[in-house]
């Protein structure tokens, strides 16, 4: 696949026709270039449109349909300058939610949903505080030599019919303006893919280099990118604990901070966050 913008921005980009997992195969690949001495530069991408035997958080499955979604991992060096590394899944989302952003029209936002989806939801989603439809899954490993592996699965042109869930959305299916494609290997999808890509890229290469810089700057552009502070939620804990409360803040670790009924407040490092409807 011809992704220009793409190479252009990073320093290399690895295109896998298939794929099991996107982050086991780069992480085998920096492993082997450490071993021969010669290691992966910081931004290393490798990418497909057919990944089958991914892993998402929880170990849950993270399979994408062939021609119609794409996983991309990322190689991120010195990430945990400034910012704890426990808040790289939220840049993460932050950087592809301005990069989904402009593809969609007036009344749709797209932002993250805690801790790690990317969701896009209308104007009906957002007075009642759902978080809207899942756009893209994020899942960031730690490599032994404190590096981090930024994975990402996209859903960009899954036909409504198509899609795996009911919480489920694509590009395509939520309205957004995909140029006329109806596979990653047309040219205007392959224009999709591309654009996408870099612009995620992009914009996460500086949000990083703002975290370096000025922490509270890129707190704030995490936090203005939540679909999840201020609404109900219900946190399900490890041992099947269940939580209802209202999202008040991120702690300085990124953990979710939730408001209790009985006046108390719960920090949330771990565990799922579902939004009450």
């Amino acid at each position: 696949m011809d992704l220009t913008r793409t190479s252009a921005l990073l320093p290399r980009v690895i295109w896998r026709e298939s794929s099991p997992s996107t982050n086991a195969e780069l992480r085998d690949l920096a492993r082997e270039h450490d071993a021969a001495g010669d290691p992966l530069p910081d931004g290393t991408l490798l990418l497909t449109a057919d990944q089958t035997a991914g892993r998402g958080r929880l170990d849950r499955g993270w399979v994408t349909p062939p021609g119609q979604s794409i996983a991309a991992s990322l190689l991120v060096r010195g990430a945990g300058h400034g910012l704890a590394l426990s808040w790289l899944p939220l840049l993460v989302g932050a950087a592809m939610s301005a990069a989904l952003q402009p593809r969609f029209g007036d009344g749709m936002r797209v932002g993250v949903k805690w801790p790690n989806d990317v969701h896009v939801r209308d104007e009906d989603d957002a007075m009642a505080g759902r978080p809207g439809l899942k756009l893209c899954g994020i899942l960031c490993e730690l490599l032994p030599d404190g590096s981090v592996i930024a994975g990402t699965g996209l859903n960009l042109l899954i036909p409504e019919h198509e899609l795996p869930t009911g919480r489920a959305s694509s590009l395509l299916a939520a309205g957004a303006d995909v140029g006329g494609a109806t596979t990653v290997f047309d040219p205007a999808g392959t224009a999709l893919v591309d654009g996408v890509i870099a612009e995620y890229a992009a914009a996460l290469r500086q949000l990083l280099a703002l975290a370096a810089t000025n922490p509270a700057a890129a707190r704030a552009r995490v936090l203005r990118s939540s679909l999840t502070l201020g609404t109900e939620v219900r946190v399900h804990l490890p041992g099947d604990e269940i939580v209802d409360g209202r999202a008040r803040e991120l702690a300085a670790d990124g953990s979710l901070v939730v408001d209790l009924p009985t006046g108390g407040r719960l920090t949330v490092s771990a565990g799922d966050v579902e939004h009450l409807r």
